[in-house]
């Protein structure tokens, strides 16, 4: 199946020039929700950087303070949809989500029934549970599929109590701790922070359900993006990116790079690039047009995960670490929202 990866690496959308949605900005109850999108690069694909370059970075994420975190994960119910529709959404299942067998195999729960548990447990969450109580939910988020969310309440733990019992295993360990594998945002940004602020898990929205779309495309699709990439602004942009990911070699250069890619206009035109690109492809069945139509279905089956994690929290701050293309779709939605207020990325990174 046609699997197009979106290259455009975020744009931040000013707030004063989105049109509000139906309601405006009426007088509401209560604090305004305050949401704010870090647009990230991919921190797997960079195999010679290392966590100590994110700690100026994650300073600044504290100073926000956020009360509720996202990340660009699939929830391990979206993951079960996947498999089950993989004849429409194609390889989505196998690129982003892991086979639960053995987890299943190894707690006796199904991602419902984890999934059931951890609202139950944090439900009746004591403020200070015991190392016992967290390895148990660790066990449980592993079950549901949310290994990022294992991994805050593995980082909660004192480092002597992050061992093996109440359900947790050697292999499950291994899983949570990520020994020898590439940086990630999920974790080595969006988990460690969460534990740093003494929140309980970080809230998995990305959504391939949208992948279903290509199922339905004409033959020559692909064929239609075969060159795409040599289009001389893609090749511009791409250049400048490797620009900026090559200045990265410390904290400093790391957080750099964060205010860059965050910037209002920073890098606008590998927006256009991309997506302004593909909608003026010349091609009888408009190619690019369906395109741009299953990236924006994508962004708002993720805003709409995002929006429903901190709906039951009137008044939060919220942080959405996603892939930096994502961003303007983000802050575009939130925007309409009438009692969200878009957090400038920029001010917080100064």
């Amino acid at each position: 199946m046609f699997r197009v990866l979106a290259i455009a690496v975020g744009l931040s959308a000013s707030a004063s020039a989105v049109a509000q949605g139906p309601l405006g900005k009426v007088p509401i109850a209560g604090p305004r929700t305050k949401v704010m999108t870090l647009g990230s690069v991919h921190l797997s694909a960079f195999e010679s950087w290392n966590p100590a370059m994110l700690e100026p970075l994650l300073v600044k994420l504290a100073a926000f303070s956020p009360g509720v975190i996202t990340i660009e994960g699939i929830s391990g119910e979206q993951c079960a949809a996947l498999k089950a529709t993989a004849d429409s959404t194609g390889s989505a299942y196998s690129e982003y989500c892991w086979n639960p067998d053995e987890i299943i195999g190894a707690t006796k729960r199904t991602v419902q029934q984890a999934n059931l548990e951890i609202r139950e447990t944090l439900k009746g969450w004591p403020s200070s549970p015991s190392a016992a109580q967290r390895r148990r939910l660790a066990m449980l988020f592993l079950a549901a599929g949310d290994r990022a969310s294992a991994k805050v309440q593995w980082l909660r733990l004192p480092q002597a109590e992050r061992h093996a019992g109440d359900g947790i295993d050697k292999a499950m360990i291994e899983l949570i701790e990520r020994r020898g594998k590439r940086m990630n945002e999920s974790y080595d940004v969006a988990a460690v922070l969460a534990a740093r602020l003494g929140l309980e898990r970080v809230y998995p929205v990305d959504d391939h359900s949208s992948d279903a779309i290509f199922a339905d495309v004409p033959n020559d699709f692909d064929q239609a993006f075969a060159d795409r990439g040599k289009e001389p602004a893609l090749v511009r942009t791409k250049a400048l990116n490797d620009q900026q990911t090559a200045k990265v070699r410390d904290g400093e250069t790391m957080l750099d790079l964060y205010r860059a890619t965050n910037a209002r206009d920073g890098v606008k035109d590998q927006v256009l690039a991309d997506f302004g690109g593909a909608l003026a492809m010349a091609a009888a069945s408009y190619p690019g047009r369906t395109y741009v139509g299953w990236w924006e279905v994508r962004n708002l089956r993720m805003v709409a995960n995002a929006r429903s994690a901190f709906a039951t929290t009137p008044g939060a701050r919220v942080l959405n670490i996603v892939g930096s293309s994502h961003k303007p779709w983000y802050d575009a939605l939130f925007a309409s929202m009438a009692d969200v207020d878009v957090v400038d990325a920029t001010a917080v990174l100064r």
